[in-house]
């Protein structure tokens, strides 16, 4: 089993599948099977005419995820973003898919206002959340790392899928989106199959295929009450992830510290308890729920504008609930 360390997105989710059925539905063979990859819990469920059909479908799902979590695990020394962040000099060229991959991320730090942002790897290994007598990093300590984060020292050459880096030392994390590029292959591999409905949640990072007459059901979890939902989305299509600063984290002096760091201090974000994004695609939800969380509602609805399709539903620092306009279509 592959250990995959992830940056601050790694298991902050937890969004609770309720499922529905009909007669129609009750034609089909629904089978969910889960397995452990790119550091997480992954389960899929398909529904097709048979259980074969089915078994098939779910296989080779898992290996997408698997190809995927192996081209971008940073600990892999043959993985493209292993080698940028232990290059010589500085530029690296990288396989199409991973320079896509980056530049996509680039350009949707460039809209949150650096509020996602993929070069935060070298603030990561700064919070620890396992053990006893957890404490944050000395404030000294913060300040010699910070030089190393900003997505504007990064430059993107797409004729040879070259990527240089201005800022000796800056680091790629990319479990900030690779996560849910990896649920988004394997909704392609599903759908070019042509299953009947399917669901791909990767800890949180979810993505469905329309069931063939009923909607999908996911319930929020309350950031504060884990055996509660605070609204239930119903989906045909499209992506849904929640961040949250409710599964890692410790609490020192009186305040919670958690692995959902603002780039631009260095410290965790302060504005928000969860938000969830509804999202064409599972990459997008899941850096875009990582932004807005660090934005809060205010900063957040306003940078919200420059993605289309795409909703969020805050839970702001005081426990409030705040919502886009477009979300109430979607809850139930």
């Amino acid at each position: 089993m592959q250990k995959y360390l992830y940056r601050f997105s790694l298991i902050f989710f937890l969004i609770i599948l309720l499922f529905t059925s009909c007669s129609q539905e009750q034609q089909l063979v629904k089978i969910s099977k889960t397995d452990f990859a790119m550091g997480t819990i992954i389960q899929i469920t398909v529904l097709d005419s048979s259980k074969q059909d089915v078994n098939k479908a779910i296989d080779q799902s898992f290996q997408e995820i698997n190809r995927v979590g192996n081209l971008f695990y940073k600990g892999n020394p043959e993985s493209p973003v292993y080698k940028f962040n232990h290059r010589t000099g500085n530029s690296v060229k990288m396989p199409q898919e991973v320079f896509d991959l980056i530049l996509r991320a680039d350009r949707i730090s460039r809209k949150t206002q650096g509020s996602f942002d993929m070069t935060i790897e070298k603030l990561l290994p700064l919070y620890d959340f396992s053990g006893d007598s957890l404490r944050p990093p000395q404030k000294k300590l913060v300040d010699s790392l910070i030089q190393y984060v900003g997505y504007n020292h990064l430059e993107f050459d797409s004729s040879t899928n070259t990527i240089t880096s201005q800022r000796e030392g800056l680091s790629l994390a990319t479990g900030g989106n690779a996560k849910g590029f990896a649920v988004d292959r394997a909704i392609y591999i599903l759908d070019s199959i042509g299953v009947s409905g399917a669901l791909v949640n990767a800890g949180g990072d979810l993505r469905v295929l329309p069931r063939s007459s009923k909607k999908w059901r996911v319930g929020i979890q309350n950031p504060r009450q884990p055996n509660q939902t605070i609204g239930i989305i119903t989906l045909d299509s499209g992506a849904v992830t929640t961040s949250g600063d409710y599964e890692q984290y410790f609490n020192y002096n009186g305040k919670r510290y958690h692995h959902i760091i603002n780039p631009k201090t260095g410290y965790p974000a302060r504005a928000s308890r969860s938000v969830t994004v509804i999202a064409p695609t599972t990459e997008l939800a899941d850096a875009l729920a990582t932004g807005l969380f660090i934005l809060g509602y205010e900063e957040g609805l306003k940078v919200l504008d420059s993605f289309p399709n795409c909703e969020a539903f805050w839970v702001d620092s005081s426990g409030g609930y705040h919502k886009s306009s477009g979300f109430d279509r979607y809850l139930e």
